[in-house]
């Protein structure tokens, strides 16, 4: 394990924002994470635990005062199977389209429509990561960990992780906690449901597929998704920015009642989801330029970097735009975005 001093941290986030970490290092093992959580404690330093980069955007005005630690954790294994389904062992480092792909090699299903969601496969049991019906908490069985306050490794059932719409114990009273190193996931051998979603129905309706395999649901969703958001490769951006807003079925009610084309789901506990991006477009905010931050042309709910942005120009259109749609609607956008200062 090599600690770097000064480390730039533009490269390590999707959204390539951000000035420096005080302390530095690629983590390749439980054993490094123990290792460098022993140094940030000698150094007084805060501990943060960084993933593909995805969903986090630095600040770039100061350098942060902490120890980054990138988990950089290869593995995966099929580590038990019968008839029906397979328990697939991935290390957190692995980039988390590529298990995806190789979980549909093999002809395993469950993940399929979490196809060409950027970031690590550790990232994902934090905030449940999920897309077209499917999320992290349907097939995850347990994860392991190393355990930050009691300096010991863990293994976590999913029944222990509080998981809810774009949400875990990870994000709340565990934040800062732990540092997942792996995950344990229970996939089918059974052939594959295609998704529910309009958009799906209809890119299989036009190619006169009727029962789908998993590769040819795999290659839909990839399909909708690049028509819907930026390779950040290519477009500096964090994907999806805001959680689609969870509100009483009598809010929904009032919103569908004033504008028919309202985009609305049910949601667990009696309530209603919202589509965040539809309602920022409503705000007359698609495609909009807020200095250097941008909100995507295709896509209301992804922010651009334009180039050269700042963490101020972020943070004013953050609340631009929720001002905006809360005068229109009466809604609080939250963003899914972690910002570290």
């Amino acid at each position: 394990m090599e600690i770097k001093e000064h480390e730039p941290l533009a490269a390590h986030s999707t959204f390539r924002m951000g000035k420096t970490a005080a302390y530095f290092a690629e983590l390749q093992s439980a054993e490094d994470v123990s290792r460098f959580a022993e140094f940030a404690k000698e150094k007084e330093m805060p501990l943060f635990i960084l993933g593909g980069g995805s969903n986090t955007v630095f600040a770039d005005d100061h350098e942060i005062r902490a120890c980054v630690g990138k988990i950089a954790i290869k593995g995966f294994e099929i580590i038990s199977e019968d008839d029906a389904r397979a328990a697939v062992k991935i290390g957190a480092g692995e980039e988390w389209d590529a298990a995806v792909a190789r979980a549909v090699a093999l002809n395993l299903a469950g993940i399929e429509a979490l196809s060409a969601i950027p970031g690590t496969a550790g990232a994902t049991p934090v905030q449940n990561v999920g897309a077209y019906g499917q999320e992290i908490a349907n097939v995850l069985v347990s994860l392991e960990a190393f355990d930050l306050m009691e300096k010991k490794p863990v293994e976590i059932p999913a029944s222990s992780c509080g998981f809810s719409y774009r949400d875990s114990k990870f994000k709340r009273e565990w934040k800062g906690n732990y540092a997942i190193t792996s995950i344990t996931l229970s996939l089918s051998k059974t052939p594959p449901q295609v998704p529910a979603y309009p958009g799906i129905e209809a890119y299989f309706e036009k190619a006169g597929i009727e029962r789908p395999n998993l590769k040819q649901i795999r290659d839909a969703i990839i399909e909708i998704r690049k028509k819907k958001l930026p390779d950040p490769k290519d477009i500096a951006s964090c994907g999806s920015f805001f959680k689609n807003p969870i509100v009483a079925r009598e809010a929904a009610a009032r919103i569908k009642a004033k504008h028919p084309g309202a985009p609305v789901f049910p949601a667990a506990g009696g309530k209603a989801k919202l589509a965040a991006g539809w309602l920022i477009e409503q705000a007359g905010f698609k495609g909009a330029r807020f200095g250097r931050i941008g909100v995507y042309e295709h896509n209301a709910l992804v922010l651009t970097n334009l180039g050269g942005a700042s963490a101020a120009e972020l943070e004013s259109a953050i609340s631009r735009i929720q001002g905006g749609v809360s005068a229109l609607f009466g809604v609080s956008l939250e963003p899914e975005v972690v910002r570290l200062a």
